[in-house]
């Protein structure tokens, strides 16, 4: 019997985002153990990317290599949504014919797998990024609408469950781990003299993109009230492993309003010898003391540290916060860990299902308020308590031993190989059909209907109704939340932007690049669906094509 195939949808695993970590050590998993065929379609990497070469699994890049023709490339850059792989994944999937397909990401960067002409074809494992609750409705139908559902933390799998997933389709959680290279440091005072320190600092750190969800202003506040609290003489650091410029915080007028330049580092790269290096903040671009050039950097995701050292830096740290309105997962919550440092963070999302399997300090939000553009939750600490944890935390006299209780704890509840035989389970549970079953099926061709002259006096359920089954010609479709959001835009005339230009889906926030809602009636409902239609009929008759070109179909 040959091996099942399964094509997962990620960042290209040569890269240090936390998606491209997580699929990159889960492949690693599943490939070791010979039993799959295993592709990865890649965000940001190209076709015949040289950085995939020693890949032992098919590659598929999502973006146009630098040759590629202008219109290759206007292609590729007219919608957003195509850097997440929309724009190829009906090519990947005639070349690869995937029995499984996978996505570890967002909602707005996994959906158009749901949307796909080829959907019927292939099994759908889905981990979303569940960062707050409650989860938008159609987020919902979307994850309901997968095989198998596994979640980053069992927070965020009990949000799912509480909100009508079909719990047979939940398989648990599976949490990443950190990279072999986060490990303890043998004696953290030489460490801290080695990165130019004083051994007798203390140091709260943190690793944060500056982005909006991150909360630096009450970060710095905190630290702030902590530093005029504690009266022991030491001296105290924040340490922010961060970016700026950004898309998120001011920083330096953050360092003036709380009074803290002198009491924030920060992590610069050199851009020559790709070294980093802490220092108070000088600005977006600093003189590296390697050689003596300006042009160093904060570090940022096009010139970040390597894991080794990333690792170094978080030994540098006496306490790890992570100071969020919400997480997906967080994971330099588990790299500190790894690390032996212990940890504090707000008490919400998937922070709460980390910080509880490390025994950290948790801040209990002082509110949770619901977020206009996605309707979730989101979390407001409590500046006051956290400085208060801070003075508790470095008033212990038995902190080194709570730094290996972190270790042990990271041990046992954050392992690779346990996450990826969670996901093994799941394929080997999925039955192998024929291909004359999926890729050589019959086509699935309709021709849309014509819209009756006297449609107009319908009711907007109905029409709706009919829509679904005699233009788009998916009947299936009837009773999901493709029903029932075309039946309150028929009601209300009007409707939401799109994703990927369809009107499956609903867009993110992050891609309306247009006014929140558009004119929508009969006649536009209607082309909608005939546009659908006829491009699920383009795939269909590509796919016959293919196939026939393969030797597989008559």
């Amino acid at each position: 019997m040959r091996k099942k195939r399964i094509l997962f949808c990620s960042e290209a695993t040569f890269l240090n985002t936390g998606y491209a970590t997580y699929t990159r050590e889960i492949l690693n998993y599943l490939h070791g153990t010979g039993k799959y065929e295993i592709a990865e379609m890649a965000s940001y990497g190209t076709r015949n990317d040289p950085r995939a070469a020693n890949i032992p699994w098919k590659f598929y890049g999502v973006m146009p290599p630098d040759d590629a023709s202008d219109e290759e490339k206007r292609a590729y850059s007219s919608n957003p949504t195509h850097q997440f792989g929309e724009w190829c994944f009906e090519h990947v999937c005639l070349d690869f014919m995937p029995d499984v397909v996978c996505d570890i990401r967002d909602f707005w960067m996994l959906d158009f797998a749901e949307r796909s002409p080829y959907r019927p074809l292939f099994k759908w494992a889905i981990m979303p990024t569940v960062d707050a609750r409650p989860q938008a409705r159609q987020w919902m139908g979307t994850y309901d609408g997968a095989d198998a559902v596994l979640t980053y933390s069992e927070w965020a799998g009990q949000v799912l469950l509480d909100q009508g997933l079909n719990p047979n389709k939940y398989h648990g959680a599976a949490p990443p781990s950190a990279h072999p290279a986060y490990a303890p440091v043998e004696n953290k005072s030489n460490h801290k003299i080695q990165w130019g320190l004083d051994p007798e600092c203390r140091i709260v750190g943190t690793v944060m993109r500056n982005q909006r969800r991150k909360l630096f202003p009450d970060l710095f506040e905190a630290f702030r009230l902590f530093l005029d609290k504690q009266t022991d003489g030491k001296k105290y650091y924040l340490y922010c492993h961060t970016s700026y410029p950004d898309l998120g915080w001011n920083i330096p007028e953050l360092l003036l309003q709380n009074d803290l330049g002198s009491h924030v580092l920060f992590t610069y790269i050199c851009p020559e010898t790709k070294k980093p290096f802490p220092s108070l903040f000088k600005g977006a671009v600093a003189q590296s003391p390697f050689t003596g050039k300006w042009g160093a950097t904060l570090s940022n995701v096009k010139n970040g540290a390597s894991y080794e050292d990333l690792s170094s830096i978080i030994n540098l740290f006496d306490l790890y916060t992570q100071y969020a309105n919400c997480e997906g997962f967080g994971l330099p919550y588990v790299e500190a860990a790894a690390c032996g440092i212990p940890v504090c963070g707000t008490d919400y999302s998937a922070m709460e299902s980390e910080m509880r399997k490390l025994n950290g300090m948790m801040f209990t939000p002082a509110a949770l308020y619901k977020e206009l553009e996605t309707g979730c939750l989101r979390a407001v600490p409590d500046n006051e308590y956290a400085a208060e944890c801070f003075l508790h935390f470095f008033s212990q006299t038995d902190r080194e031993a709570k730094g290996k209780e972190t270790r042990k704890l990271f041990e046992k509840n954050f392992r690779w190989e346990v996450s990826g035989e969670q996901w093994a389970k799941i394929f080997d549970a999925m039955p192998i059909l024929p291909v004359e079953q999926t890729w050589c099926s019959p086509p699935r061709l309709h021709q849309p209907a014509e819209l009756p002259q006297d449609i107009g006096n319908a009711d907007s359920s109905s029409l709706a109704q009919w829509m679904i089954s005699n233009v788009l010609g998916e009947p299936d479709r009837l009773g999901t939340y493709l029903e029932s959001r075309m039946t309150q835009d028929l009601l209300y005339r009007s409707s939401t932007s799109s994703t990927g230009g369809m009107y499956f889906n609903e867009s993110s926030a992050a891609f309306d690049g247009k006014q929140a809602r558009q004119p929508f009636d009969i006649n536009i409902a209607y082309q909608q669906m005939v546009g659908l239609c006829n491009r699920r009929n383009q795939w269909e008759q590509k796919r016959v094509e293919t196939m026939r070109q393969k030797g597989l179909m008559q």
